[in-house]
């Protein structure tokens, strides 16, 4: 019996609040995932906190549609 595995991936963990989101229900816009490129590591987090968002519903589930970094406050 053959025993393949698959290659390991990234996992992008997803925080609102220190809470981990479920990754199905979590949407990037264009801009969005141009940014992404300091979070595209091993275990990298991205905290809703630090982007800006919005909720979408879709039928009965909600999506969390992420837009863009906040820009840091002077």
């Amino acid at each position: 019996m053959s025993n393949t595995s698959l290659p390991h991936q990234p996992t992008l963990t997803v925080l609102l609040k220190n809470v981990e989101m479920v990754a199905p229900n979590i949407c990037f816009t264009g801009d969005a995932i141009a940014l992404l490129g300091k979070y595209t590591g091993n275990g990298a987090v991205v905290n809703l906190d630090e982007w800006h968002w919005h909720k979408e519903q879709r039928g009965e589930i909600t999506f969390y549609i992420i837009t863009s970094l906040k820009q840091a406050q002077a």
